[in-house]
């Protein structure tokens, strides 16, 4: 028996539902995972942040301990009288911030000192021997817990150490640590708004909170997370915390046997869930009486146009003329007449349409996914390799702004901030270039030069640089002449040299050999490092790949320096190769360029001494921050400085001061550098020498600022000495590194 048949409008509603019900459903079940990954990443990170509490707050006993150890070992060896150790008592105490109060007593319990008496006051005994007994037995530091001191009357916590002389445990020294210390050691751990720590001790009871510390000190937490810590060391759940809010705290345990907690306001994560399931019910309902109202509109029009079509075929059955009716509305029903001769020959094109839009779209799906993966992988590389140099400058900043650094640390500062700079410098040209090659922007400036005198130039630049530390560079090059442009013939040396460096273990050897072998100038860097292996060979020059890649990512660089140097080889008409014998047995890379005959050595113009005299120097930047750091640097080199942070006021200064050099930025507000360098030689001629300082490279901005009339265009950030060379090139001093050579 048949099924009993239904209308159009009913056969689109259900059609309707069959589609939005089940993707709601799964949309629902998709938003519910996203949540539960959320919820279990913020669980992770919040226990994490609880870890970093505990080690902040060891950090801080275990300093402490170490404080009071030198004062008790200063103590034993300096046989000094007890006034003496009094004031010197005192003197800590004043020194150290987080110290309260500091007594010694001996080891019958008969008290020393205390700092808060003055010498020679009677003081009591110590009344809590028993707590002190294993810094006289076992010579251990001993840290407290929080305890109502029967003498001060307050909350207390001490840390004691061991004085010894000799082999023998003379003296206790204990420290009385400020509580309300640990409260502000809380607060400086960057907490989240709402987010509240703790600090407890080995009985639980709280030693500090970056809220109302004083009130809590030495009570209990709330009792479902005091039940919880005693029974796991660390962990994470919801409670009600002791103001009667919801919240979720994590806890972890430190080294010297305390807890610390770490809790935030459970609404704002609670409700942002609710918020979205009942955004996403109203969205999806919204969708479905939407969905529900265009299929009852359009299955009236399907309806009619079909009840058409049946009265055309009845006519047709009936062997009568087609009636003559308008416009159904549907194309498709319109052009069923003419369409029925052709329906087996459209029906097989738009088979193979389809197959070829499946095709296509299997390939251009499989190359989004790897091009998705090579970005997330160089994304990857780039932060790496990012993150290296942003924390040696961080670290080297902290130490220039310290006021306790030294001479040799601060010299040693500025040359590490120095070195990453030029570091960072050089991934962001690399990045450039590799762009510029890979979309046929580079525009080679070919001229004759050696390609020897090329090679011991960059290897003398990268070794100065530190670059072949713990390495023997040797340097085997004679004359070989080639029409090239020198800036990439020396960006194509230096990269095959620093990926030798980073593939060749300390005390590794690496050779640069350059040439002429019949009428091809030959480029040589072998070493004797990891080697490559054969599976490997044929990718080593694509980009963004790198060979057997650890996961601390020992050897560095983003894999794009080979790359580089084949596009640039090929740009000059020449192969490169790569060759090895297998793992752990070196790789050679050699590069073939058409040589050219030899040609005399152009005679070097004697250039004019400027006469090493101080200049005025106008610094036109809209950074503060570079306009400053500028303006110290050139004043540390005699210069007198004048400063400007937009194009106007810069013109001004240079028509009032007619300065001898203007360093000029050209991304400035409102008018751009450009603008300001045709300007000013308008007004003042060629007798100011014309900087542009810019992060904007390549040959293209240094045409524009050549036709805007700059004189230089140096990209940002410049070596200060590279930029004092060019103010004045006889103040300018060079810098040489020695590699081991020898010329054919």
């Amino acid at each position: 028996m048949s099924a009993r048949p239904h209308s159009v409008r009913s056969h689109l509603f259900q059609v309707l539902l069959i589609c939005i019900v089940p993707i709601g459903l799964f949309a629902a079940g998709l938003l519910y995972l996203h949540w539960q990954a959320q919820e279990e990443q913020r669980e992770r990170a919040q226990i994490e942040s609880a870890r970093l509490l505990a080690v902040a707050v060891d950090n801080a006993l275990d300093s402490t301990i170490q404080r009071a150890s030198i004062f008790a070992r200063l103590w034993a060896a300096s046989r000094v009288d007890d006034a003496t150790l009094h004031a010197q008592a005192r003197q800590a105490i004043a020194s150290n911030p987080d110290w309260d109060n500091l007594l010694a007593f001996r080891v019958d319990g008969t008290t020393v000192f205390r700092a808060d008496h003055a010498y020679g006051d009677k003081v009591p005994p110590m009344r809590m021997f028993d707590l002190w007994r294993p810094v006289y037995e076992q010579r251990q530091p001993v840290v407290s817990n929080v305890f109502d001191s029967p003498v001060r009357g307050m909350k207390v916590l001490s840390v004691g150490v061991p004085v010894v002389r000799g082999e023998t445990v003379t003296h206790i020294l204990v420290v009385s640590l400020k509580l309300s210390w640990f409260d502000e050691l809380l607060r400086r751990q960057g907490l989240p708004e709402g987010g509240v720590g703790g600090i407890f001790d080995r009985n639980w009871k709280f030693v500090a909170r970056s809220h109302e510390g004083d009130q809590r000190r030495g009570s209990d937490p709330a009792e479902a997370l005091l039940r919880d810590m005693r029974a796991t060391p660390e962990g994470i759940g919801k409670y009600n915390s002791l103001n009667g809010l919801q919240v979720y705290t994590s806890w972890a345990p430190t080294r010297h046997g305390w807890h610390t907690a770490f809790a935030t306001p459970a609404a704002p994560v609670d409700g942002a869930f609710r918020n979205h399931l009942v955004l996403f019910v109203l969205a999806w309902l919204a969708v479905v009486v939407g969905g529900i109202a265009y299929a009852v509109y359009k299955g009236r029009h399907i309806a009619g146009s079909l009840a058409s079509l049946e009265a055309q075929a009845g006519q047709l059955a009936g062997g009568q003329r087609l009636l003559e009716v308008g416009g159904s509305g549907v194309s498709e029903i319109d052009r069923a007449y003419e369409a029925l001769e052709k329906a087996s020959l459209l029906l097989h094109h738009t088979q193979y349409q389809r197959d070829l839009s499946l095709e296509q779209e299997r390939e251009a799906r499989a190359a989004a996914e790897a091009a998705n993966r090579a970005k997330d992988e160089f994304l990857a590389m780039l932060g790496h390799e990012l993150r290296n140099p942003l924390a040696a400058i961080s670290y080297a900043a902290s130490v220039v702004k310290s006021e306790q650094h030294t001479r040799e640390q601060l010299e040693y500062a500025g040359n590490t901030i120095a070195r990453q700079t030029q570091h960072l410098k050089r991934l962001i040209d690399d990045l450039l270039d590799v762009g510029r090659v890979m979309t046929g922007k580079i525009i080679l400036e070919r001229d004759a030069l050696d390609l020897a005198a090329t090679a011991r130039h960059v290897a003398g630049v990268l070794a100065a640089g530190g670059r072949f530390a713990q390495r023997h560079l040797e340097v085997d090059a004679s004359p070989t002449w080639v029409l090239g442009d020198a800036t990439r013939l020396e960006q194509i040396i230096g990269n095959l040299l620093s990926n030798a460096a980073t593939y060749t273990s300390p005390g590794g050897r690496i050779r640069l050999h350059v040439s002429l072998k019949g009428e091809q100038a030959v480029i040589e860097v072998s070493d004797d490092g990891r080697g490559i292996a054969p599976e490997q060979l044929p990718r080593v020059f694509d980009l963004f790949y790198q060979a057997d890649q650890t996961s601390d990512r020992a050897t560095g660089g983003l894999g794009i320096g080979l790359t580089l140097v084949q596009r640039l080889v090929t740009l000059h008409g020449g192969t490169v190769s790569a060759h090895s014998d297998g793992k752990g047995k070196g790789a050679t890379f050699t590069v073939r360029l058409r040589a050219i005959a030899a040609r005399a050595d152009p005679a070097v113009e004697a250039q004019p001494a400027a006469g090493g005299q101080p200049q005025t120097v106008l610094v036109i930047e809209d950074n503060p921050d570079a306009r400053e750091t500028l303006r110290m640097a050139l004043e540390l080199h005699k210069h007198k400085v004048l400063l400007a942070g937009d194009g106007p006021g810069g013109l001004a200064l240079a028509e009032r001061h007619r300065p001898s050099v203007a360093v000029v930025d050209i991304g400035l507000p409102g008018m751009s550098g450009h603008e300001v360098a045709r300007l000013m030689r308008e007004r003042l001629g060629t007798e100011t020498l014309l900087i542009a300082l810019t992060g904007f490279g390549g040959t293209a901005e240094e045409h524009r600022a050549r036709e805007a009339g700059f004189d230089r265009h140096l990209t940002k950030p410049v070596d200060i000495l590279e930029l004092i060379a060019v103010i004045d090139p006889a103040r300018a001093g060079t810098r040489t590194a020695g590699v081991s050579s020898k010329a054919a």
